[in-house]
């Protein structure tokens, strides 16, 4: 049965939606007539206005056409047949109450515009309240008036909930119906490709979208999931094409700098020494570059303060001045690998510009705050979006010649740190240099 019923359900948003109200409509019908039957039942006592006003107004014409003898017995009857209250009055007895008749209010007056009585007033007949209760009068003959009093309030007659209850059944099964649907057709699958957008790169291997849910659902995921094996091909063969000639790249660099080791002129020999291990560094950058360390790797519970610290210490045995800050211990959820190479960087970076480098560990909230600070120039805040992008370099002036490359190792950084979900962030040191701000995910 279930088989069957997706079988034969719409596949596409416009019939699904089409479904959602003929079954609303249906509904609604069936919940009208349910509420009609309790309506009209003596639990509730709901009175129909135009019921009242027919009866009320029969009772005027019968005392019309009768002596004036015989309206006080006819209104007797007339008041036990009809359950109303009833009394004759005349004009010069009325004038003074309707004086003191206190105006309808916005409430009353905007229901009754909204859903007025089917039947009107006739002629001479007039609306007031008496003693804090809707009455009405109808004309009799020249000076006597037949009184209606204690009348329901424009709220609880039929005039007001019938209508009102087919619109706020209406609405309400309209409202859930379409909740439930947007919940489980529209918002759900966006939701689940919104999350595994969020989750991953979009291009990496893992990443495939659930194509499953209504045909424009099911086009959009089937869209995404062959874009993202369009990319991730073009991705593998840039990677390849750039592996293979920075790779090839090493075996003349190697026999270009045994060549020149072998030349007499030693200050000559130092300087293409010089340049050639500065393109054998290029070279490295780049293949480090198009590592997939960071997005292959697993991540795993680890102990990050001593990761950090074992950097720290790698760093101080070679002589450069790098501190640590932090505690003996931070357990957290990260690739050793992918996050051991983004603080070396940072931690190259900062000694390219700056004498010395501090790391510093800590919680921040929900997460792990790693900071390699520098003294150095800085990055001007205008300048702090673009460091991370491939390539980008800043005013050569700015460092040494140490820092003479292609600009990849905050793209690097960039690349760990979304992989491990979290942001790289950069602020300004005091009284001057820079903060590199890793924030990772906390347990």
């Amino acid at each position: 049965m279930t088989k069957l019923l997706r079988w034969a359900a719409p596949r596409t948003i416009r019939g699904q939606i089409t479904v959602v109200i003929v079954i609303a409509v249906v509904a609604v019908v069936i919940t009208g007539r349910g509420i009609e039957s309790l309506r009209k039942s003596d639990y509730f006592g709901i009175q129909d206005f135009d019921v009242i006003m027919e009866r009320a107004s029969m009772v005027a014409l019968l005392l019309q056409q009768a002596d004036p003898v015989e309206r006080r017995p006819i209104l007797r009857l007339s008041a036990a047949a009809t359950h109303l209250n009833l009394t004759l009055s005349d004009n010069a007895a009325l004038k003074p109450m309707i004086a003191a008749s206190p105006p309808p209010g916005w409430l009353e007056t905007v229901t009754r515009w909204l859903f007025p009585p089917d039947v009107e007033l006739p002629a001479g007949g007039r609306r007031f309240v008496i003693d804090g209760r809707p009455a009405m009068s109808l004309p009799v003959d020249g000076e006597t008036v037949l009184l209606v009093r204690d009348l329901p309030s424009a709220f609880i007659t039929d005039d007001f909930i019938s209508p009102l209850s087919y619109y706020v059944s209406a609405f309400v099964t309209l409202m859930l119906l379409f909740s439930i649907y947007a919940v489980r057709s529209m918002t759900a699958p966006l939701a689940r490709i919104s999350a595994e957008l969020n989750r991953s790169d979009g291009v990496s291997e893992d990443t495939v979208f659930d194509e499953s849910g209504s045909e424009e659902v099911t086009s959009l995921a089937r869209a995404l999931n062959g874009m993202r094996t369009r990319i991730r091909e073009m991705v593998d063969t840039r990677t390849r094409m750039l592996r293979s000639v920075s790779h090839d790249l090493r075996t003349p660099l190697t026999r270009l700098r045994l060549r020149t080791e072998r030349l007499d002129d030693g200050e000559m020999r130092e300087m293409m020494i010089a340049d050639i291990d500065h393109i054998n560094a290029l070279v490295n950058e780049t293949l480090d570059y198009l590592r997939t360390d960071a997005s292959g790797e697993d991540a795993e519970r680890t102990d990050i303060a001593s990761l950090i610290q074992t950097i720290q210490a790698n760093f101080a045995d070679v002589g450069f001045a790098v501190t640590y800050e932090g505690p003996d211990r931070l357990t957290g959820v990260c690739k050793p690998n992918g996050l051991t190479r983004a603080v070396t960087n940072l931690c190259d970076n900062a000694l390219k510009f700056a004498g010395s480098a501090a790391i510093t560990l800590a919680r921040a909230g929900p997460m792990i705050r790693i900071d390699v600070a520098d003294d150095g120039p800085g990055i001007a805040a205008n300048q702090r979006a673009r460091v991370i992008e491939p390539f980008f370099k800043l005013d050569p002036a700015r460092g040494t010649g140490r820092s003479s490359s292609f600009g990849l190792g905050l793209s690097i950084v960039t690349d760990i740190v979304r992989a491990h979900g979290g942001r790289l962030e950069f602020h300004d040191n005091h009284p001057r240099g820079l903060i590199a701000r890793i924030l990772l995910p906390g347990l």
